[in-house]
């Protein structure tokens, strides 16, 4: 994908997901930063910051990832070569998690990157669950490993699959 396709195809999902009552309503975030074609997430994050939401971050500590406060304008990058905060406090509780994925089907099962690093933080952090992808990452039908956390949304440019 070209850089004007992501950006015309992460505007939509943008729309698409504040749309969505939640992003007025909640006022605690997790968000991804998207890395390579991913949904773009740098307008999402600074819109939630604009509207003075609390916006953390993705951070792997050895197998486990935690939510991580930014506590500085600094960052760094981890060994997926994923922006991540330098400075941070770690968050308890996050009311609403935006993931990417790699693949998901219309039943909100999706697949990321492997390692099981959001399956195992999403659970242990009750919150609202949303996947952000392209339309050709939706398939009709994938099949779950037992450790897999199911999405409660998955928004694509053209849909918001509940």
């Amino acid at each position: 994908m070209t850089i004007g396709e992501v950006q015309t195809l992460s505007s939509a999902v943008y729309s698409n997901l504040f749309s969505l009552d939640y992003m007025r309503e909640k006022s605690t975030f997790f968000v991804y930063k998207s890395f390579r074609n991913e949904v773009d997430t740098s307008a999402i994050i600074n819109e939630l910051l604009k509207q003075n939401k609390t916006v953390s971050h993705p951070l792997i500590i050895g197998d486990k990832m935690i939510s991580a406060l930014p506590t500085s304008s600094e960052w760094v990058k981890d060994a997926f070569d994923i922006e991540t905060p330098k400075d941070y406090k770690e968050l308890s509780s996050v009311e609403v998690a935006i993931i990417p994925l790699i693949a998901c089907d219309t039943n909100k099962n999706r697949v990321g990157f492997g390692k099981g690093y959001y399956d195992r933080f999403l659970s242990e952090t009750p919150c609202i669950k949303i996947g952000l992808c392209y339309d050709f990452q939706v398939t009709e039908t994938i099949t779950p490993n037992p450790w897999d956390v199911k999405l409660d949304y998955i928004i694509t440019p053209t849909k918001i699959i509940k």
